[in-house]
């Protein structure tokens, strides 16, 4: 078995001996030792988080992609951050890395209030970077529940300055019990009808674990 550690700040997520069991075959411990760790297994179907204590469903035919920071391969053992959530590429392989569904938690370390206006803010901030001059506006936003969390949608449009194409970003911020909730879609604009379709049945997933809900 592959042995997986977290960073010190984090929960170990797996372990085991490293010593061989009695009688195991040479088959056995080969394919122990070709064990993948946590970041290179693809998602299908129910996702839960247990970091952060929520869970999406994936759709059909589409797959949820590791989204932290990769793990860090030493022999048999693997040294992962937190798992922070999935990304869902929507386009065929090779994936487009700007054209996918994200669903992503943290203790919102970098908000100085730990508010979902914030948490919007932040945002809008960081597209107006990606952002050509003069050409970011704001097509939607309004307050919304997710999971029983306050939360705001807002569904950008802007030329992006990297890729020289028309973008839209719809994204939802939702703060609970000290945890920083967002579900994002990426997409050009082109695509973004069909892809909204595929993001609000993502949206309509999301559920919190007991612990994590609002009382």
């Amino acid at each position: 078995m592959r042995v997986v550690h977290a960073l010190p700040w984090m929960l170990i997520l797996f372990g085991s001996d490293s010593g061989s069991l009695g009688g195991e075959s040479a088959d056995v411990k080969t394919r122990q030792q070709q064990e993948p760790c946590p970041d290179e297994i693809p998602s299908r179907g129910k996702y839960v988080n247990l970091s952060y204590g929520f869970s999406i469903i994936i759709p059909p035919g589409l797959e949820g992609l590791w989204n932290s920071a990769s793990c860090s391969k030493q022999g048999e053992e693997c040294t992962c951050m937190s798992d922070h959530g999935r990304v869902i590429p929507l386009s065929a392989k090779p994936y487009l890395p700007d054209r996918h569904v994200e669903a992503y938690a943290d203790y919102g370390a970098d908000l100085e209030n730990g508010t979902v206006s914030e948490a919007v803010t932040s945002n809008l901030q960081s597209i107006q970077e990606r952002s050509q001059p003069g050409t970011m506006s704001v097509r939607h936003k309004r307050a919304i529940r997710l999971a029983g969390l306050d939360a705001q949608r807002v569904i950008v449009r802007y030329s992006d300055k990297r890729l020289h194409a028309w973008m839209i970003e719809d994204f939802i911020e939702a703060i609970g019990n000290g945890v920083r909730y967002m579900l994002y879609l990426r997409t050009p604009e082109a695509t973004y009808t069909q892809d909204r379709s595929i993001f609000d049945r993502v949206i309509a997933t999301f559920k919190l674990a007991q612990n994590h809900a609002n009382n």
